[in-house]
């Protein structure tokens, strides 16, 4: 068990590193998308300066905007993700002083090598150091048994995706892991997609127990697929969290992992 948290402590230095590039990468990214918005802005504005005053096209508006709005939603974001503010403001500020074809180049060189970077890191951490290696303890008694432990705990360990209904019943796909922290505590990590997958957001949440008899979601056996459907609940502080996997088979590995972590959690407090 002290190798497995050396593990995990490890794996906390890489998912912290992992994160402070992803961080950078959503703010130059959200600085690129406001030197395009500035510049576009730049060129919807009326000329009044020469002679005869040129009214900006309605395309060219159109683009301002639809830019403007971009950049909004980057830098709504590089927020959400914990960027800190002031470092946003710090480089749209510069961002928006870009006028040539140099500055807006240097500002998306700068972004797309964020972005790999981030990249890089991220399937390092997943190959790395996708699935934990937990010690032998108390079912050992029964041949056959602790295998079989080890595969489920492994396999959310590991995680994987799993549709989850929010409290407003609307369905969102998440990629789904759960661990044991420093304190034995059964954590649940859901992370979710933005910009196609530029951009995660991750959520935790503290679980304390799984229910696998969950019912089917309303309006969900209509589905051609419906039959393979299989539903599990996890209880955390606040709320009871519903997904649903593809099949029975998928619902038995997951609730049977999170339940031997679980019980890993009560033998040893």
């Amino acid at each position: 068990m002290g190798r497995w948290l050396k593990d995990q402590k490890e794996r906390k230095k890489q998912e912290i590193r992992t994160h402070n590039a992803q961080l950078h990468a959503a703010v130059s990214v959200a600085g690129v998308a406001a030197a395009v918005a500035a510049l576009a802005a730049s060129n919807a504005s009326p000329d009044m300066s020469a002679a005869h005053p040129k009214m900006p096209s309605k395309i060219s508006t159109t683009i301002a905007s639809a830019a403007a709005l971009v950049a909004s939603h980057c830098i709504e974001i590089a927020e959400e993700m914990g960027a800190d503010h002031n470092h946003i403001s710090t480089t749209v500020n510069s961002a928006i002083n870009a006028r040539t074809n140099g500055d807006i180049m240097t500002l998306t060189a700068g972004a797309a090598t964020a972005l790999r970077a981030a990249a890089t890191l991220r399937a390092r951490l997943q190959k790395g150091y996708g699935a934990a290696t937990f010690a032998q303890a108390d079912e050992m008694g029964e041949e056959g048994k602790e295998p079989n432990i080890l595969t489920s705990m492994n396999f959310v360990s590991k995680g994987g995706e799993l549709l989850k209904r929010t409290r407003k019943g609307a369905l969102h796909w998440k990629r789904v892991s759960f661990n044991i922290n420093s304190n034995w505590q059964v954590v649940a990590k859901m992370k979710s997609k933005h910009m196609a997958g530029t951009f995660t957001k991750t959520k935790k949440c503290i679980v304390s127990w799984v229910y696998n008899d969950t019912p089917a979601w309303p309006g969900r056996e209509r589905e051609d697929a419906s039959e393979h459907m299989a539903y599990f609940g996890i209880k955390t502080v606040d709320r009871v969290i519903e997904f649903e996997c593809r099949s029975k088979g998928d619902k038995h590995m997951w609730t049977e992992g999170i339940q031997h972590m679980l019980n890993r959690r009560a033998n040893i407090t």
